[in-house]
């Protein structure tokens, strides 16, 4: 229970933290407010890309993983039989 208290916390700290510095980045930013949400949009936007990318990619591989699985398994039962 402890580790799980020390998770939470941490990662209380960090959402705050982060919340805290976003809002200070958008007090003291050099352009207008208009310019900066498009940035963070265009940011936001790129890294749901990447992330969407990653899942793909990541499914790719476990399907290649799970066909070789499956394709492995009948030679295998084969061998066992003799």
């Amino acid at each position: 229970m402890e580790v799980v208290g020390k998770t939470l916390r941490f990662t209380l700290g960090l959402a705050i933290g982060a919340g805290i510095g976003s809002v200070a980045a958008m007090l003291l930013a050099p352009q207008s407010g208009q310019v900066s949400k498009q940035q963070i949009k265009a940011r936001i936007d790129a890294a749901l890309g990447a992330g969407k990318e990653a899942k793909r990619k990541r499914e790719r591989e476990l399907q290649e993983y799970w066909e070789q699985e499956i394709n492995a398994k009948p030679e295998k039962e084969k061998k066992d039989k003799k």
